[in-house]
């Protein structure tokens, strides 16, 4: 079952997909059995957690370098002002010292937050023994849909063996059309749903409620 939560130009197209085993033997399932295309043709990079991991420690990267260099300007400050002071340069290197100790703690609590989220909502490989059940989300790279478009999106998933696909319809809120809520999965059929942009659409009293709530998810 393929169940849309929200589609996000600004970042990121995620989804969640469940997965019931009903064979008599265990299945695996992770992002590497998932393929996405749009308008029929262009491939999506499925972003696994890997990825995610990487890309979350780039930005706490990125947010260390700013950290220097706002520790460089409050010690700056803080020589400026100290003036006449016997013990100014002391005062500006703690100040600095201070700052910058400040900034880290916070840049690496939020690093390990971002990934322990992740290791929580994506969707990781894992073995689903018979009778059993398994969710998570899927991430890939943003696709930009302009007001009265729809970009038609195919979603393949290897279940087992067999593929099963579903087609989402792309579009912003501009455009009248339903907003599904759990999509079947059924082999060899496509089903079609509709999707909207969350910058000009969204649920009003959050999104609806779906099969797979207080399901456990993988870590």
């Amino acid at each position: 079952m393929l169940i849309p939560v929200r589609y996000n130009s600004a970042s990121k197209l995620y989804f969640a997909i469940a997965a019931f085993n009903t064979s008599g033997h265990p299945v695996n399932i992770g992002t590497e059995d998932v393929r996405i295309h749009v308008d029929g043709v262009r491939p999506l990079h499925v972003q696994d957690f890997n990825y995610l991991r990487r890309e979350s420690k780039r930005a706490a990267e990125h947010e260390m370098a700013a950290a220097w260099v706002r520790a460089g300007l409050e010690g700056y400050l803080a020589y400026q002002t100290a003036e006449n002071h016997p013990r100014r340069t002391e005062i500006a290197f703690r100040r600095a010292s201070g700052e910058f100790y400040l900034s880290r703690t916070l840049i690496e609590m939020q690093l390990r937050q971002a990934i322990a989220e992740r290791g929580r909502l994506v969707l990781q490989t894992t073995t689903i023994d018979p009778g059993s059940r398994t969710a998570g989300f899927v991430f890939a790279d943003q696709v930009a849909v302009p007001d009265g478009v729809i970009r038609p999106m195919t979603v393949e998933v290897n279940f087992g063996g067999h593929p099963h696909q579903f087609t989402i319809n792309l579009a912003s809120s501009a455009t009248d059309a339903e907003v599904p809520t759990n999509i079947p999965a059924v082999p060899a059929q496509r089903l079609q749903a509709m999707q909207s942009t969350p910058e000009t659409w969204h649920f009003p009293d959050g999104p609806p409620p779906s099969k797979i709530d207080g399901m456990e998810i993988i870590d």
